[in-house]
């Protein structure tokens, strides 16, 4: 297995918006802050205990969930990895624009992280969106390196958040009609109208996610394509429990869009996992 092209499918993502004149700037900014919500409020829910947690978050984009974070106190430190230049770009300045003191992007592949500064300091790791869907088909021994890197970097009883989606409808479909198509309308505050999203399968049962975004105002097209693990509830409890991990399944609110746990296209769900004290799968591994 070799989808090393994971981690260059985000290579200019937001760089349109990087160079927006300052008031659109602002307006795709809070946008941004207030699509971190829901997240935000699941950690301050489920995690959060009053006192400042030192995080990381794994592919953190634009960095708006961090940002969401320390601007309401909950965060002492935190860490983003994110391999995207251009995306890393904006975060500085989104950062900046908003007076960040407590985050620190960093533009590196996580797994590629030497220090151990930070190993057994995490009070949480975050993996939102579909960081983990991508993370885990990057080679044959990707999933077990980056379980083992989450553990060794949370504290005892610290937790990690995933944010996970099934496929299993859409791979149901495709290998009885083929292709599984569908589109989907953006905010006016987006500079992209429209992203029409076409999904298949590879030799390994993963699933080709290819988009194309529509500029709004043109018909400007931006292709965009990842290469998807698709994980069922149960398979991500099994995972994590096979690290020595405790874990629960929570709904995927979609706030926007009034859904508790899924949309007619995606079946989202969260996961929240503590690291115990017992490391005897390490050597059994």
């Amino acid at each position: 297995m070799n989808n090393t092209e994971n981690l260059t499918s985000y290579q200019d993502v937001e760089s349109i918006q990087l160079n927006l004149p300052d008031k659109e700037f602002e307006k795709y900014c809070e946008l941004k802050l207030q699509s971190a919500e829901d997240d935000k409020e699941f950690i301050r829910k489920y995690v959060y205990k009053g006192k400042p947690l030192n995080v990381c978050e794994i592919g953190c984009g634009n960095g708006k969930l961090l940002l969401s974070m320390e601007r309401e106190n909950m965060i002492s430190r935190a860490i983003g990895y994110e391999v995207s230049q251009s995306r890393c770009r904006f975060a500085n300045r989104f950062l900046s624009k908003y007076g960040s003191k407590k985050i620190e992007i960093k533009n590196q592949n996580f797994l590629e992280e030497r220090g151990d500064m930070y190993v057994g300091g995490y009070d949480l790791i975050i993996l939102v969106d579909i960081v983990w869907l991508i993370i885990s088909p990057l080679y044959d021994k990707a999933e077990d390196d980056a379980m083992r890197w989450i553990y060794r970097h949370l504290r005892k009883d610290g937790m990690v958040l995933f944010e996970l989606e099934d496929y299993s409808r859409q791979i149901k479909y495709i290998k009885k009609n083929g292709l599984y198509r569908f589109w989907e309308e953006f905010p006016q505050e987006d500079p992209f109208k429209y992203g029409l999203y076409k999904l298949g399968l590879d030799d390994d049962k993963n699933v080709i996610d290819e988009k194309i975004f529509i500029r709004r105002g043109s018909d400007e097209e931006e292709p965009f394509k990842n290469i998807i693990r698709s994980y069922t509830r149960s398979e991500s409890l099994c995972l994590l429990k096979r690290y020595g991990m405790e874990a629960e399944i929570y709904p995927y609110y979609d706030r926007a869009s009034g859904n508790t746990e899924s949309t007619n296209e995606h079946d989202l769900y969260r996961v929240l996992a503590k690291k115990g004290g017992d490391d005897n799968w390490e050597k059994e591994k």
